[in-house]
């Protein structure tokens, strides 16, 4: 019987709307009360992940930043891995030279130097992971959920990168879906040593430490929990969720996710919009996939 459910968020969890929607929302308290742990898994911040679920009444923990941080249930703390500052220097040179649009996320929060490129940004992100929402309904989300994607302005990322109090966990950048320039980046990036860089949509770079994975997050809550990964189901739509779904006895696909992720998942749900999380939930209760 599984005994602990990982989900990630955008494109998997969340509706085209940045939403959980209320048969998910069911279906995880039907979970948690069946005595089987519910823990978000996602490429997202705590800043950015927790309110969301809070708002939907549910206490869980947090794998975040793809696995540069962990959080029990109430919010502490329990690991983090940041990016070295020689790994961060080459990055960010890498980023600049093509001129693609990056955000720092850190134990401190997140930092942008461009309030409107991010809302653009995240417009475009939105439509890679939401394929059937226009630009103008990318856009409107991307203006109307800023409260829940909370950013810091800072002139210059030199503030951030020289303060020794802060972390980088996730460099997170952003163009437009299969731009040249991306991929040319994603590669670069590729042949720096010790990083994962690995992407959460069509438009955008993820570059983290090589230690903070999904999968390896995975792994370290189920050792606290003394749990095998054998008994343990995860859900995801892309690139970032694979090294999850690869290390736990149930992988679950989104209809919606990338062909390779699928290749490597053991069953898949339906889309995110049709309520794909409470779907496999379901199938795991009924015991139809373990």
């Amino acid at each position: 019987m599984i005994q602990l459910i990982a989900s990630d968020m955008d494109g998997t969890l969340l509706n085209d709307e940045m939403e959980i929607s209320a048969e998910n929302i069911a279906a995880i308290k039907q979970v948690q009360a069946a005595g089987i742990e519910f823990l978000v898994a996602t490429g997202r911040s705590i800043e950015e992940a927790q309110p969301i679920l809070q708002a939907a009444g549910i206490k869980c923990r947090y794998i975040t930043s793809n696995g540069a941080q962990i959080f029990d249930e109430n919010g502490q703390n329990l690991f983090t891995v940041g990016i070295e500052k020689e790994k961060l220097d080459l990055s960010i040179a890498i980023l600049r030279r093509h001129q693609i649009y990056f955000e720092l996320f850190t134990d401190h929060g997140g930092f942008t130097e461009n309030i409107d490129d991010r809302i653009a940004s995240i417009a475009h992100w939105l439509k890679s992971t939401s394929p059937n929402l226009s630009e103008a309904e990318a856009f409107e989300i991307a203006e109307s959920h800023m409260a829940s994607l909370p950013i810091n302005f800072v002139a210059d990322f030199r503030t951030v990168l020289d303060n020794p109090e802060i972390t980088v966990l996730k460099i997170f950048a952003m163009g437009q879906i299969d731009e040249p320039e991306l991929l040319l980046a994603k590669e670069e990036l590729s042949q720096i040593s010790d990083l994962a860089v690995t992407s959460s949509g069509a438009n955008n770079i993820e570059v983290n430490h090589q230690a903070a994975q999904k999968g390896q997050a995975l792994q370290k809550v189920t050792e606290l929990l003394n749990l095998p990964l054998s008994k343990v189901a995860a859900l995801g739509d892309n690139f970032n969720d694979m090294s999850m779904l690869a290390a736990v006895g149930v992988g679950i696909a989104m209809a919606n996710a990338e062909a390779e992720v699928k290749e490597i998942a053991k069953y898949t749900t339906v889309t995110n919009v049709e309520n794909g999380v409470a779907y496999a939930v379901e199938q795991i209760l009924a015991g139809e996939w373990r």
